[in-house]
C-alpha cells in the first residue's frame, strides 16, 4: 500500500515513518485491499494528534483525529479507528448482492 505521511509541527523521523508503515500494513490483512493512505501527524502543545484517510474500492474512509500524550499512542488509536471503519465497509460490501 502506498501512503503519504505529513507532519504539522512535527519532524517525520525514520522511526515514525516505519511505525506508521508497519501499522498501515496490518490493515491489509482484513481481506480488503487498501490502495493508499494519507496520514497527518500534528503537535499542539502537549497534545499529539494523528488523523488519516484510507482509499478503498474507490471510496475514502476518514478517521477523526486521535489524540494522545504520546505520538505512538495517537498512531495506534488512529489505526484502530481506521480498522473499525474498514471492517464496517467490508461488512457492508459483503451484504450487497453482486
Amino acid at each position: 500500500m502506498d501512503y503519504t505521511l505529513n507532519g504539522d509541527n512535527v519532524e517525520i523521523t525514520d522511526a515514525l515513518r516505519g511505525f506508521v508503515g508497519e501499522k498501515l500494513a496490518k490493515l491489509n490483512t482484513q481481506g480488503t485491499e487498501t490502495t493508499s493512505a494519507d496520514v497527518t501527524l500534528k503537535v499542539n502543545g502537549t497534545q499529539q494528534t494523528a488523523s488519516g484517510t484510507l482509499r478503498v474500492d474507490g471510496r475514502d474512509l476518514t478517521a477523526l483525529a486521535a489524540t494522545a500524550s504520546d505520538m505512538y499512542a495517537a498512531i495506534d488509536a488512529l489505526v484502530d479507528k481506521l480498522s473499525a471503519q474498514l471492517r464496517r465497509h467490508t461488512q457492508r460490501q459483503s451484504g450487497r448482492s453482486k
